[in-house]
């Protein structure tokens, strides 16, 4: 058994929900997830591995920028009082992996499957795919698109963000 040997799982979760009255609410990085989602159906009538393969490489890129999205989304409405002025103090405290680690770590975790084949495959000098996890991949878009969707849809976990200083900002501190 190869690792293209999988079919995956269905996602039936709809980009478009009914609103408060007669209002509809639409999918947050909807380009992503119609591109995401149209490869990943697609995936079981691939003909052979290269076309597989491709597959894979276009729901990891859809997918990943769908969740790069999302994160720079919930970063740009966390309430920042009082003003965090330093950049590293901001990366540490509400920068994006943080923000991904704290509300969606099982996202994090299936992105480096996603990662690693993207970065596999953009360079020409690498040769194989063994070691690439293709279904981590369709797990990853799975995850974000069926398990998530109504963070897409800006219902976001609540979590607080506690102030996390650079080492700079420390040393002033303990001044």
């Amino acid at each position: 058994m190869s690792n293209f040997d999988f079919v995956p799982k269905s996602i039936d979760a709809a980009a478009i929900q009914l609103g408060e009255g007669t209002t509809v609410r639409i999918s947050s990085a909807i380009i992503q997830r119609t591109t995401a989602l149209r490869a990943y159906s697609s995936y079981a009538a691939a003909g052979n591995w290269m076309e597989k393969l491709s597959t894979a490489y276009i729901v990891a890129i859809a997918t990943r920028s769908a969740d790069s999205w999302l994160m720079q989304d919930i970063q740009n409405h966390i309430p920042e009082e009082p003003r965090i002025s330093c950049p590293k103090c901001r990366e540490a405290t509400i920068g994006l992996h943080v923000i991904r680690g704290r509300l969606f770590p099982r996202l994090g975790q299936l992105r480096k499957h996603a990662n690693k084949l993207i970065h596999h495959l953009d360079k020409p000098e690498n040769r194989g795919v063994d070691g690439l996890n293709i279904l981590g991949v369709f797990d990853y878009c799975y995850h974000l698109f069926q398990e998530n969707t109504d963070a897409l849809f800006r219902h976001i976990p609540s979590a607080t963000f506690p102030l996390a200083l650079c080492k700079s900002c420390k040393a002033v501190r303990a001044l």
